[in-house]
């Protein structure tokens, strides 16, 4: 038998109600919901003893009382009573909608199947407990109380994904997982758009995992409390995507991936109601500036931190919380924000298209060449054959590790290999000058360090030979 205080949080759990008064020498409670212009009164007393109609009489005489205690006009009032035998009964003037319910159970208010599957595992708190949250003036904690199940489905996507991925690098010693969901932009612009999205589920390593979820868990309830399970979705995928784009627009030789960008996009989506509504205060910013703050200065000493997802995703999200509000905001706004939104990721895209493209795993097999891991740096070159992403790097590394253990004829078929594919990778070149200075070939080499890009030339060694040959008037 729920009691008035239980119903009330369970129902601000479950619905778009909120607590807007409490008359604490009447001990009357009333909840209100902005989006239907509606003030809820719960009742302990049954509705067999209650004098409804005076009640009612009461209620359109102090129309106005009730506009100031819900902060808009209201349009219609609903007592429930609870532990009462089902009834209904409506009173209506011009202004005001009243209805009276008898009601068993407070089941019959909320509708959500997720209230009465934790029902049947949740324990009863004591009275003191539910009427403390239900009375707290903090909104952090408000929007807290909040069911959000979209949130929770991507905080146990991004668990399982997260999950697996630690099977694959500490039980099989495998990067696959990562390699293959991450956000490449090598393999992105070869057709594995699904990237731009799957990126956004998977999370190097447990800090980045607990920074990223946490914030998922706060920005998640707000939004979806706020808004609906839909617009947690959109606004998650979209701003994920969006700024992934932005991050391959400046990033094109590592792998990115994590959560982030669609934090950040969560983040420009509150802060834009925040503005609009008027619900920006003091205490609110401070909380939430500290939670960023602390998580921003903490994931700064971790390596690879993509700053450019980061404020891809905020951009967006402030955008989308544009046009989220598009009610309340003027067209001459929200219509330009809605064409940047559609226009920046096109030309972004166009950006991204022209860059070089970087197979990240082969500068993996190249770092693990350097350091004389020659195990790790096979590994690698195997792993890039598996799936068909070899490239002249790949054949480079391959050729390498022949030359290394002595097998020189090998050698030497994956570096002609490696030139053929690309004759402008800088580490083919150089072994193909090298072979024709050995042959005393320089005319050769003249031909080739002739269509070099001399203001652009990154190999130490490389440059070294140009400027030799330059310096013998070829």
């Amino acid at each position: 038998m729920a009691n008035k205080w239980q119903a009330a949080y369970e129902i601000i759990r479950y619905t778009k109600y909120v607590t807007a008064y409490y008359e604490s020498e009447t001990d009357t409670l009333w909840l209100k919901n902005k989006s239907t212009r509606t003030l809820m009164c719960i009742n302990e007393t049954p509705i067999e003893n209650i004098h409804v109609e005076g009640i009612t009489e009461s209620i359109f005489s102090n129309k106005n009382s009730l506009d100031t205690i819900a902060g808009f006009n209201v349009k219609r009032v609903k007592i429930y009573y609870l532990n009462s035998a089902k009834g209904k009964r409506t009173f209506k003037s011009k202004k005001l909608r009243v209805t009276h319910y008898g009601i068993e159970n407070i089941g019959e208010i909320i509708l959500s199947p997720f209230y009465k599957i934790d029902t049947k595992y949740k324990k009863q708190k004591q009275n003191d407990w539910y009427k403390r949250r239900v009375l707290s003036g903090n909104p952090l904690e408000m929007y807290m109380i909040k069911s959000t199940p979209m949130t929770s489905v991507l905080i146990m996507i991004n668990t399982l994904i997260f999950l697996m991925n630690l099977f694959y690098i500490h039980i099989k010693d495998s990067m696959h997982f990562t390699n293959q969901l991450g956000l490449t932009h090598f393999d992105v612009v070869q057709g594995e758009y699904y990237r731009l999205i799957s990126s956004a589920f998977i999370h190097a390593n447990v800090e980045h995992f607990l920074f990223n979820i946490f914030a998922l868990y706060i920005l998640g309830k707000f939004v979806e409390s706020i808004y609906s399970h839909v617009h947690i979705l959109i606004t998650y995928i979209v701003t994920a995507l969006l700024a992934n784009v932005v991050s391959l627009t400046f990033i094109t030789d590592s792998l990115s991936l994590g959560a982030s960008g669609a934090v950040y996009g969560l983040l420009g989506v509150l802060v834009i109601f925040m503005l609009i509504n008027r619900k920006i205060n003091t205490k609110l910013i401070v909380q939430i500036a500290l939670t960023f703050i602390v998580i921003s200065v903490i994931s700064s000493f971790f390596s690879n931190v993509n700053h450019y997802a980061h404020v891809g995703g905020l951009i967006y999200g402030l955008m989308l919380g544009v046009l989220f509000q598009a009610k309340r905001i003027d067209w001459k706004i929200s219509l330009p924000v809605l064409v940047l939104l559609l226009a920046t990721p096109i030309i972004l895209w166009s950006v991204v298209l022209k860059h070089d493209s970087y197979q990240p795993v082969d500068e993996v097999g190249l770092k693990y060449l350097n350091e004389k891991q020659y195990d790790k740096a096979l590994e690698t070159v195997n792993e890039t054959f598996q799936y068909n992403k070899e490239t002249s790097t790949t054949y480079y590394i391959l050729a390498k590790l022949y030359d290394i253990s002595g097998d020189f004829e090998k050698a030497k078929e994956n570096y002609n290999k490696s030139f053929e594919l690309d004759p402008e990778n800088e580490l083919a070149l150089k072994y193909k000058l090298y072979e024709l200075r050995k042959a005393n070939d320089y005319d050769s080499m003249k031909k080739l360090i002739d269509n070099i890009d001399r203001d652009h030339i990154y190999d130490d060694e490389l440059r070294a030979i140009e400027e030799d040959m330059r310096s013998k008037g070829y």
